[in-house]
């Protein structure tokens, strides 16, 4: 019998740990600490941690509760901080169907919101994010099929009054 040679490396870590897929989403919601309590705005969402965005001061390794839809109260910790952004974990996962009530509470377009350009402010101050493409289509087809439905009448009503 012959004996190999052999090496055992760790296996490389992934450039993403997460553990579980997140959502994207803009929504509001409620935090309570032992201090105080906070509006914030969940920017990500998985069953075992979200992105939050506040104004308010929490410290690294701090635990807060959260309000969920349809869950309620879910405690939460402070994994990392980015000036107003907070990565937190969940002390536990939370069910599959919260991150769908939440997508669900969320305005539709938070991921367009999200991953869209900022658009510059418009003469009013007001910012404003670039229509779509397919959005701008369907206005020039809507005016030109108008523009052609209103000669026809035109040309219609001046056939008649020729004829009388």
């Amino acid at each position: 019998m012959r004996s190999l040679l052999a090496h055992i490396a760790n296996p490389a870590e992934p450039a993403n740990r997460r553990r579980t897929e997140r959502r994207t989403l803009r929504l509001d919601v409620a935090v309570r600490s032992s201090t105080r309590e906070s509006a914030v705005i969940i920017r990500n969402l998985s069953r075992t941690g979200l992105l939050i965005e506040t104004d308010a001061y929490f410290a690294l390794g701090e635990t807060f509760i959260l309000i969920l839809p349809e869950l309620g109260a879910v405690p939460a910790r402070v994994v990392r901080e980015e000036g107003k952004s907070l990565g937190c974990e969940f002390l536990s996962p939370v069910p599959a169907s919260v991150i769908s009530a939440a997508l669900l509470k969320a305005p539709h377009d938070a991921e367009a919101d999200a991953l869209a350009p900022a658009a510059p402010p418009d003469d009013a101050g007001h910012f404003v994010r670039a229509r779509p493409l397919g959005a701008f289509l369907f206005t020039v087809l809507t005016a030109l099929f108008s523009a052609v439905a209103l000669l026809f009448i035109v040309a219609l009503a001046t056939l008649n009054f020729s004829a009388e």
